[in-house]
């Protein structure tokens, strides 16, 4: 999906909304702010 990271700023890049442990709030970030999960951290 395409938009609006909430982290950086940045626009119109490949985000994704992951949902924040404390608070249970949804937030949108993108693959640089991302933090590394599963397969995929290396």
């Amino acid at each position: 999906m395409r938009g609006k990271c909430d982290e950086c700023g940045m626009e119109n890049v490949e985000v994704m909304t992951i949902k924040k442990d404390n608070r249970g709030e949804n937030i949108t970030l993108c693959n640089q702010c991302r933090p590394a999960d599963g397969a995929y951290a290396y």
